[in-house]
């Protein structure tokens, strides 16, 4: 049996008909397709997607629109969409009594596969659990709000409502341009561009309110165990409904400035005195390139003709600590800077954004996806130079362009380091469906450069971005853990977890029975791991 179809022969040994019948006896509605010819069937159509009944199931077209930015894809057999919580715990339930594998989708800005799943996705984008989605209390300074609701709303409300005196805290870069979502943010535990002073969503969530496998209810604080299951959880033990943060409030009179040079190694030691210094502005935001950098960027230092501007730092913060910031840089770096505007400096946030998925060479002869996996390297900044030399080593023998773009945090989460996304940059034919075989070696690159990064520098993958799937295929002892919490019914059943199982079990030719002794760090050879980990990558890339 060729390995693309191990996905396909989970899903079709799953209970279907039985679930199904189940499902319509509770009131949900099967569509197998949508058709828009007829404008009357349409209308139908569009009126039972509403009501949050529909159960969409096989359809080919609408499943593979269920996507996200991580490229890891794997085509659910069914989809729903509920809109109340009495139509998500009879989903829960049944899919529980049935053992059918559940993720949760949001926002589908993700990276790392984490709702990828051959079952059921229910789309929690039309699902709220109260009719105000959001209600301020400014005698507390919280706000509570629904899963579903943009933070980039969010963001805009909560300046709007206080009028300028609170801000919401949690700030992703992302939300600038995606539809990123509250229930995402809990669920990957977040950060973003005010991470170096505020932290993590962890830092300022009071309460969230969740549904669990059994379909009950519960209200979690930092006080109950549940807590550091569903924040960063990636939704195993529980789906979000709604949750409660507190709101910051930030000093008035903010300044806003921007940084740049030539010398990235000598940009990164004015960044460790920085974090030496402990020169925490409320947000610190850095971009690379060997090249140039792209965009609104390439144009600082346009009086010098002969360099290209190969690094900028973007700060807001008081007065005091952008000087601070300034000077710091100054004695390290040869650098210039620029006081901007409060437009002009959300213009250079945006900007950054743009080039997080799609970069192009400097000669401009090819695009190229910006491929997440290892993303997130967390490291003391005089470290990087190493560290970045090493990924392009690893880039070049596996056939690909050096790194082309870099962006992150400085002091991420209140001084931890200087937080550097740099992706693989993929060609945009080696996902034309006759070039899958080149997408093996995007496996191994990958998973090269996560091996690297922990045996020669002790650094872990993905430090802010949620894990995903990606704890599944490189962690033996949470896979041990989450097969245990399923057994128990206090997690949802899991794909990626099953997927792996299955791969285990074709590897060792053993049985799920036996799956406690062969998948354990002493057992699972270093080849066996890469095979694993290429092997269920290359799986959710294939698409099937």
């Amino acid at each position: 049996m060729k390995q693309i179809s191990l996905i396909k022969n989970l899903q079709i040994h799953l209970p279907w008909d039985k679930f199904i019948d189940e499902m319509e006896k509770q009131g949900f509605l099967k569509l197998t397709f949508i058709k828009t010819s007829n404008v009357s069937e349409s209308k139908s159509n569009f009126q039972s997607l509403q009501t949050g009944f529909v159960m969409l199931v096989g359809d080919l077209i609408q499943a593979s629109a269920i996507r996200d930015t991580s490229l890891l894809h794997v085509r659910p057999y069914i989809v729903f969409r509920p809109k109340v919580e009495s139509q998500l715990r009879v989903i829960l339930k049944l899919t529980q009594k049935f053992k059918i594998p559940i993720t949760f989708a949001g926002g589908k800005t993700g990276l790392s596969g984490g709702y990828s799943n051959y079952g059921i996705i229910i789309d929690m984008i039309d699902l709220h659990s109260y009719e105000e989605p959001f209600i301020y209390n400014f005698k507390n300074n919280t706000v509570r709000v629904n899963q579903n609701v943009l933070i980039s709303d969010l963001i805009k409300y909560t300046l709007l409502r206080s009028e300028n005196k609170l801000i919401f805290p949690v700030q992703p870069a992302s939300s600038l341009k995606l539809p990123v979502r509250v229930g995402g943010l809990i669920a990957s535990n977040a950060s973003g561009v005010t991470s170096g002073k505020l932290g993590s969503v962890e830092n300022w969530l009071e309460t969230i309110r969740i549904m669990k496998p059994d379909g009950s209810l519960d209200e979690v604080d930092k006080n109950n165990s549940l807590f550091s299951k569903i924040v960063g959880g990636n939704g195993y033990f529980g789906a979000i409904l709604s949750a409660t943060f507190k709101l910051y409030h930030p000093k008035t009179n903010l300044k806003q400035a921007i940084l740049y040079g030539y010398d990235i190694n000598l940009a990164f030691n004015g960044l460790q005195s920085v974090l030496d210094s402990k020169i925490f502005p409320l947000v610190s935001e850095f971009v690379i390139s060997e090249q140039t950098l792209p965009g609104k960027f390439s144009k600082l230092g346009e009086e010098i003709k002969d360099k290209n501007i190969k690094w900028a730092a973007i700060i807001k913060g008081s007065v005091n600590l952008v000087e601070k910031f300034i000077d710091t840089m100054k004695e390290q770096t040869p650098c210039n800077w620029k006081i901007l505007s409060e437009e002009e400096f959300q213009e250079y946030l945006q900007e950054r954004s743009t080039f997080a998925l799609l970069v192009q060479s400097e000669e401009s002869t090819s695009n190229y996806i910006a491929f997440p996996g290892f993303e997130d390297i967390l490291s003391e900044p005089k470290n990087l130079p190493e560290v970045i030399k090493m990924i392009n080593e690893i880039f070049v023998k596996n056939g690909f362009h050096e790194i082309i773009f870099g962006y992150g945090h400085i002091n991420f989460r209140k001084g931890l380091g200087l937080l550097l996304h740099m992706r693989l940059p993929v060609p945009i034919e080696h996902f034309y469906k006759e070039n899958q075989a080149s997408l093996k070696n995007v496996c191994e690159t990958v998973y090269d450069v996560i091996l690297n990064l922990k045996t020669k520098f002790e650094i872990k993958h993905k430090a802010e971005h949620s894990p995903g799937s990606f704890k599944i295929w490189l962690n033996p002892n949470f896979r041990r853990y989450l097969r245990e919490k399923v057994s128990e019914g206090v997690a949802f059943t899991n794909p990626h977890l099953l997927i792996f199982d299955e791969l285990l079990i074709r590897r060792f030719k053993s049985s799920n029975d036996d799956l406690s002794e062969v998948d354990s760090d002493d057992n699972l050879s270093n080849e066996d791991k890469k095979y694993l980990f290429v092997s269920a990558m290359n799986l959710y890339l294939s698409g099937e």
